[in-house]
């Protein structure tokens, strides 16, 4: 997946929402949510106002509203309907200042911004810093930016921020490797809406002490072969994307696993499709602590 840029094709659309092509066809036709252009070879091509606006129609539907609904609603009313859906998720106890952070990112301050997130690191650690503050700090500010609330300059630099911290967090690490039996390859495959997520996999991986190959930068999954081939390991983790088979994704991310001889091929996002349970060497693990806990049955 491509980074922002000013024009999106609907197979853009679909990586960076989750929502599948045909759907948005569906939406399009039958509530006029978005109002494509055409290339001269008659392609859709969308704006990133109309990739924002998906976004947050993505964001509402996942959180229980009917599309029905939402198509009712101008852009002022989708934009306050988001913010007052996220305000839902803000910490009860007031005990991360998101407002601090967010201040620091709007100034473009890095070092403000780091100061500000340390404390909370040595405080509870890293998984529990990520999970209850650094994803919230994440989610809130690309919402914030949905909703024309910050820049785009602004929310990439939140995100590379806190890329930063991590990694460094990451190569930090000097937990022996105690279970040579356990190599994992962490994959990013749909880009930089699931990078952050991935470092953490790797870290908390690598933390309890198993080896971890992570090559950081977007690949296509046909690099994952040639990974292996290189050098095997018998797990592998990665992002779930819908378009990125012309088969159902579940059964080819499952096939590759059976391919390559893998015990477990672990997804860190959670597929529309229900029924997955007869493929038994996947786990979906979409949330921090459901990673967390997979790992611990392994």
């Amino acid at each position: 997946m491509k980074e922002l840029s000013d024009s999106y094709s609907i197979k853009e659309l679909e990586a960076f929402t989750g929502i599948k092509a045909h759907t948005i066809r569906i939406w399009e036709k039958r509530y006029s949510i978005l109002t494509p252009g055409r290339t001269d070879s008659n392609i859709r091509l969308y704006t990133e106002g109309e990739l924002k606006r998906l976004l947050n129609i993505a964001y509402l539907n996942r959180n229980g509203y009917k599309i029905s609904k939402i198509a009712k609603l101008d852009e002022d009313e989708l934009n306050s309907t988001v913010l007052s859906v996220r305000s839902q998720f803000d910490d009860p106890n007031q005990e991360f200042n998101t407002g601090k952070a967010l201040m620091s990112a709007i100034r473009f301050e890095e070092s403000k911004l780091v100061a500000t997130l340390e404390p909370y690191f040595k405080k509870h650690g890293f998984e529990i810093t990520y999970h209850r503050f650094l994803s919230h700090l994440l989610e809130n500010s690309r919402i914030l930016w949905q909703t024309d609330s910050l820049s785009r300059a602004q929310e990439s630099f939140i995100r590379n921020t806190v890329k930063g911290i991590m990694l460094a967090k990451y190569r930090a690490i000097n937990t022996p490797i105690t279970d040579k039996e356990k190599v994992f390859a962490v994959i990013n495959t749909t880009g930089q809406i699931s990078e952050i997520g991935l470092i953490f996999c790797s870290y908390v991986i690598r933390n309890l002490g198993f080896d971890v190959i992570y090559p950081g930068d977007q690949l296509p999954p046909i690099e994952i072969t040639g990974i292996h081939n290189m050098r095997p390991f018998n797990y592998l983790v990665m992002s779930y994307n819908s378009s990125q088979s012309d088969v159902r994704p579940l059964q080819y991310y499952s096939e590759l696993g059976r391919l390559l001889g893998l015990k477990k091929v672990i997804l860190t996002d959670k597929p529309e499709e229900e029924d997955y349970a007869h493929l038994t060497n996947l786990i979906v693990a979409p949330t921090p602590i459901e990673f967390y806990n997979a790992l611990q049955n392994l």
